[in-house]
């Protein structure tokens, strides 16, 4: 299963708690901000962001 994770760029953690289908959809603009799920610092919009695929291997 390919599951989609959001990355913080600064802290390189995840940025959301995994969601239990295994997927991340995209992200409202209006979620904004929001606490990084592993630093807990405020991401302010999405270029703290960066999108990676997991392939569960």
């Amino acid at each position: 299963m390919t599951m989609l994770v959001l990355i913080h760029k600064e802290c390189g953690g995840l940025a959301l708690e995994e969601s239990p289908v295994g997927e991340v959809c995209a992200i409202p603009v209006d979620r904004f901000p929001f606490p990084c799920f592993t630093c807990l610092e405020e991401i302010i919009d999405e270029s703290e962001l960066r999108l990676t695929q997991d392939l569960g291997i």
